[in-house]
């Protein structure tokens, strides 16, 4: 069932990702993916010659498609830090059931499958089509191959949780500066999410375009109890991504907004000033501080061991 798609930016591309239209996406070809190791996903390369021989001649050269990358999660720490740029940018919603509608069948839209060798289904296809020589098992073996190059990575890459679309007819994409760029309507962008390190020009700029689009905005959150982002709406109100989409969590601290699993505050805001108070008064590095000992005290420790 189709949910929703997740597109990580850089803040530098809020004024070409996103205007009062829809948003605009880029599409990379096969061989400038940042995994150089995708297309060595297809075949065992310790296959014996005469079955890598045939192989070659069957497959031949590898179609360049074009095609763009998501995550099904918004809410994955290291894509705000690589492709968010560290939470400066910003990650648009994208609907993929209004996609799919747009571009019918000029597009195949499918999970990545992480992986370090090729699946067994294709050394048997390849097998099998080879040793019977059927223009059907040919067919098949191409048609698993290609899939297995465009939707499978190395496993290292599977905190990606990617969802890819391959084009394939390229002749609505627009080529501007080297880049190979399409167009998706207004409707098929149902969220934008600021990233938790976004400057306010940025954020404005975002802002204004979901404003124009009708969309939802986010904004991301790091917590001090989980390791993964929560978002709040634009009334303030909390958000996680659960179950393939951006919802209301069963339970919030009142005064940060961060989700909770019990308890109407977090362990943090649950600290009340007398707490604070009895933690000073048994912290003896004050009565050093207090004492004008503190920083000859850590020059003496950080000494130990290096003379």
């Amino acid at each position: 069932m189709a949910g929703k798609l997740y597109k990580y930016l850089a803040p530098d591309l809020a004024g070409k990702a996103l205007s009062q239209n829809g948003a605009t996406l880029k599409f990379s070809l096969p061989n400038e993916f940042n995994d150089p190791f995708e297309l060595f996903l297809t075949v065992d390369h310790n296959f014996p010659p005469d079955t890598l021989a045939f192989y070659e001649e069957v497959i031949g050269a590898m179609g360049m498609m074009p095609t763009t990358c998501f995550s099904r999660h918004p809410d994955v720490v290291p894509m705000w830090a690589h492709y968010g740029q560290n939470g400066e940018g910003f990650v648009i919603e994208i609907d993929e059931a209004s996609l799919r509608a747009e571009l019918g069948d000029s597009c195949v839209i499918d999970d990545v499958t992480y992986r370090d060798s090729p699946a067994d289904d294709l050394a048997g296809s390849l097998a099998r089509a080879q040793y019977r020589q059927k223009f059907r098992d040919i067919y098949f073996l191409r048609n698993s191959v290609y899939h297995a190059a465009y939707f499978t990575k190395a496993s290292c890459w599977s905190y990606e949780k990617e969802r890819r679309l391959v084009l394939n007819n390229a002749t609505d994409l627009v080529h501007v500066d080297g880049a190979s760029l399409l167009s998706i309507p207004r409707h098929c962008v149902t969220a934008v999410i600021l990233g938790s390190n976004i400057d306010a020009d940025t954020q404005s700029k975002l802002r204004s375009y979901a404003a124009d689009i009708g969309c939802e905005v986010y904004e991301s959150k790091i917590g001090r109890n989980n390791i993964t982002p929560f978002f709040l709406a634009s009334d303030g109100s909390s958000r996680v991504f659960a179950e393939g989409a951006i919802s209301e969590p069963e339970n919030a601290c009142e005064v940060c907004g961060e989700p909770l699993v019990m308890g109407n505050r977090c362990s943090w805001c649950r600290i009340q000033d007398a707490d604070r108070d009895i933690a000073a008064a048994n912290n003896p590095w004050r009565v050093l501080a207090e004492h004008g000992f503190l920083e000859n005290y850590i020059e003496s420790m950080n000494s130990i061991g290096k003379k």
